[in-house]
Formats: C-alpha cells, structure tokens, sequence
C-alpha cells in the first residue's frame, strides 16, 4: 500500500530517486564487471555502483513493501550494511594506493571485514531477490537474473578456483557473466521503481499511457 502524503510526495519522491541511483548502479556494475578484464581501474565503476546500491536498495524494498516481506526488508538490510563495508574497505585502499604502494596481503582483520562484509552483501541479495519474485511488484524477472546472476557467478568461480586466486591466473568466467547478469537485473529493478514512482507522482516517463504498478 502506498502511504504517501498527498501534500509532499516525499516517500515517492525518495523512492524515485532511490529507483534511478540503483538504475545507474546497475549500468556501473556491468560495465565494471564486463570491462574488468580489458582494464584493471574499472574496478572502482563496480565500486561506484556498490555505493548506489547502499543508498537505493532500502527505497527500492520501500517502494515493494510490504508485499516483498521480511525478506526484502532484511535483504535491503544486509545489502546496504554489506555493501558499506565493501565501499569503506576499497575506498581505503584507494586512498592507500594514492600515498604508496598497498602490499598484496592485507593485515588479516582486513581480510576478514572484506569476507564478512561481502558474505552479509551476498546474503542480502539472494533475500531481496526472492523479496522480489514474492512480491510480483517490480518485474519477476529482474529478481531472478539478480539471483541466478550472483549466486551462478560464485558457483562458477568456486567450481574452477579462481574465486580462491589472490593473482588472477584461472579466468573469472564467473564474474565475467554472472556479475553483469546480475547488474542487469538490478538495473532493471531500479528503472522498474524510478518509471512507476515517477507515473504516480504525474512527472516520470510513464506518466502518459500506462498505468503504474501497485505498491
């Protein structure tokens, strides 16, 4: 049910937003990922897009809920608690790298944050996305393809031991289609929640000639 004040629009307006930055972490996400192999900086795209989901993901549950459960509210969760820890960790080796050279090997409390917070950002994906395909508000589809997209690169990754490789030797096939995969059905999500909060508030592109999904 949508519970928006009919004076501010403020939760529609949030939830519009919120639908475009993970629209664009969707597009960061694939683009890092599909490029990563041609050029090793790409890696701070994925980083950018990791910041939008921190921010967007809990407007995108907002804009579902409740039909989408305790498992796209928590979903929501671990992805913005996770994803944080992923963007400090990188945004503090980047700092580093500007200052001097990292070493290959972080000190072991740093390993175990980046493992913790990407098994929490994990974990929050494969929720939000069943969220998704419970609630039939946003495309079903997309929560799929963010399922099968992440869980199939891990599988694939681990399978072959790149996922285990601190020097990429073994080809990450894994994450060179399972993770734009996964930035696809995001982005899908996103656009999904920026046109439908967009053609209740009479200002987005679906305003004229459709009708806007329930909420």
């Amino acid at each position: 049910m949508d519970t928006t004040n009919s004076t501010t629009g403020t939760p529609r307006a949030r939830s519009r937003s919120s639908g475009l930055v993970v629209l664009i972490s969707g597009i960061l996400i694939i683009i890092g990922s599909a490029g990563s192999s041609v050029l090793d900086g790409l890696w701070v795209v994925m980083l950018i897009g990791f910041l939008g989901m921190v921010y967007g993901m809990p407007g995108v549950h907002h804009y579902q809920a409740p039909a989408d459960g305790a498992l796209g509210k928590w979903g929501a969760q671990l992805i913005r608690f996770g994803g944080a820890v992923i963007v400090l960790l990188g945004l503090a080796f980047l700092v580093w790298e500007a200052v001097g050279t990292p070493p290959e090997s972080g000190p072991a409390a740093v390993d175990v944050a980046w493992m913790a917070g990407f098994a929490v950002f994990v974990i929050g994906v494969i929720l939000f996305a069943i969220g998704v395909v419970r609630a039939k508000v946003l495309p079903v589809a997309s929560g799929v393809l963010m399922l099968v997209g992440l869980v199939g690169s891990l599988v694939v990754d681990m399978a072959t031991g790149a996922f285990f490789e601190s020097e990429p030797v073994t080809t990450e096939w894994g994450f060179l289609i399972g993770v734009p995969v996964f930035g696809l059905g995001l982005a899908w999500a996103g656009y999904s929640v920026w046109k439908g909060a967009g053609a209740r508030s009479g200002t987005g592109p679906a305003a004229v000639g459709g009708a806007p999904q329930p909420a």
